[in-house]
């Protein structure tokens, strides 16, 4: 793996792990300050406003293609200002239709209190002025991302991800469980602190503030990749959603937090293969078609090396960390179906390589097509198992479609996952890591002994497949030894 790799890896790697550390100190503020109910009717406003930015229509993703591509700095230039003003007209279109839509959604589709209901309803135009923020800065991000300057984009991330935090909980301390002035003060800090600072750092980049015409090759061009990608994007974050809606509307608001915490939690198992693919996908896209298959082998067979261990520890800590993090009423509701969830997240980690491959290589529409094949299937199972199992139903939903997704990206990005050996090695790591947590007591020292032991085996067995990660691990002792002797 080159250098520059392995750096925008860890840049990334750094800037998905300190907003988790903040989130560790926000989410039982939340609970505390505005309640399970509360927290389950905000997640659902999140998840709504995070789908209406499909109206970005891809083009984030294929304005960062384009500039991992280009080397002329006048057709750089075309690029950011057509995708600018083609994403700040889609975005306001966007506004206008959750604007007038929000009310009738919000009524019918979720179960919550009519004061939650008003203060949702009441926050509306701050919720609509979100559209055209996410949809613009997803420009900005897209120039950061493709001419490769990780480390700034990290740091506007963790800096807009605190801001988005803090500010929220701050509001409820002072104003009471008001949604309305919580929702207005969060769309206010994305665009003040996430927004407004990837703008200015866009703008330094491109090297110049001269507002150009949308050129119509580069907005046909920009659509016409980013189509496929909001299609697929468009059924990801409907699969991401679907869950947390159902289960609010068949179960309440209160399932969607007992669901959507220990989701947050293991989450953010993914980080790491996360944070490869996103250095991954300049080069992938710059690169020759079987340089690109060659670097997804390699990637594929090191991600699966570096995961397993830190998803088993996941597993197995996710329970009692639970009960020591929001306390253990809520762990034992939400404790169950965060076992399910986490083992999804080692499939999912491994599901961004070939859907970054098919990107890279200009052909999101593979992915996208595969992902409307899954999505009716998908429906049909989750409603389903909530209807009948509630909230647990909605663990096995998420399980199903990350392994049909599995299936169906790695067939079609023509990478062999299930003839490697360490693939199927993993799962039967995952496979008794999920034993072991399933039998979790609180109070038994034995669970922890073989909890510990089951996890340092894990990293033998790595260290035992790897000579490139153990040689780099022996490296790390050295420097370590060599800093303390000084």
């Amino acid at each position: 793996m080159a250098a520059s790799l392995k750096r925008n890896s860890l840049y990334n790697l750094m800037g998905s792990l300190v907003p988790i550390v903040v989130s560790f100190v926000t989410v039982p503020l939340y609970l505390h300050l505005i309640g399970v109910d509360g927290y389950g009717v905000l997640a659902i406003v999140w998840l709504f406003l995070g789908y209406f930015g499909v109206f970005d229509l891809g083009l984030g993703t294929a304005s960062a293609n384009q500039f991992a591509k280009l080397s002329d700095h006048k057709e750089i230039s075309s690029v950011f200002w057509s995708g600018i003003w083609t994403n700040l007209g889609l975005g306001i279109i966007g506004a206008g239709v959750l604007f007038f839509l929000g009310d009738y959604l919000f009524e019918n589709l979720f179960k919550m209190s009519s004061a939650m209901h008003a203060s949702v309803v009441g926050a509306l135009p701050w919720l609509a002025l979100a559209v055209p923020i996410i949809t613009v800065s997803g420009i900005f991000s897209g120039l950061i991302d493709g001419r490769q300057n990780f480390l700034m984009l990290n740091a506007l991330g963790v800096i807009g991800t605190f801001f988005l935090q803090v500010m929220p909980i701050l509001t409820a301390y002072l104003h009471g469980p008001n949604l309305t002035w919580i929702i207005a003060v969060a769309v206010l800090s994305r665009l003040l602190f996430g927004a407004l600072p990837s703008g200015v750092v866009a703008v330094r980049i491109l090297g110049t503030f001269k507002p150009e015409l949308p050129q119509w090759h580069w907005v046909k061009k920009l659509l016409g990749y980013g189509a496929w990608t909001t299609i697929s994007s468009m059924v990801v974050s409907m699969t991401g959603a679907m869950d947390k809606f159902m289960l609010g509307s068949i179960v309440g608001p209160a399932a969607v937090t007992f669901f959507a915490i220990p989701e947050r939690l293991a989450r953010q198992g993914a980080i790491v293969p996360a944070s490869v693919t996103r250095a991954l996908f300049p080069k992938l896209s710059a690169g020759n078609e079987y340089d690109a298959r060659d670097t997804t082998m390699r990637s594929l067979e090191l991600l699966l090396l570096i995961q397993t261990p830190l998803i088993c520890a996941l597993i197995l800590v996710l329970k009692p960390f639970l009960g020591i993090w929001v306390g253990w009423s809520v762990a034992e509701k939400a404790g169950p179906v965060g076992l399910i969830i986490a083992a999804t997240i080692w499939i999912v980690g491994l599901n961004y390589l070939p859907s970054m491959l098919l990107q890279a290589r200009g052909r999101p529409d593979i992915a996208a097509k595969l992902r409307v094949m899954e999505f009716l299937p998908y429906l049909l199972v989750l409603w389903t198992a909530i209807h009948y199992l509630g909230l647990i139903g909605g663990g096995l939903g998420l399980l199903f479609v990350s392994v049909l997704d599995m299936i169906f990206l790695f067939w079609g990005a023509r990478v062999a996952v299930f003839v490697n050996k360490t693939f199927w090695q993993s799962a039967v790591w995952i496979f008794i890591s999920e034993f072991l947590a399933w039998n979790f007591v609180k109070t038994e020292i034995l669970w922890y002994l073989f909890s510990l032991l089951l996890f340092a085996f894990s990293v033998l067995w790595v260290g035992y497949r790897s000579s490139l990660l153990r040689e780099a691990f022996f490296a790390l002792l050295g420097k370590i030894n060599g800093s303390s002797s000084d």
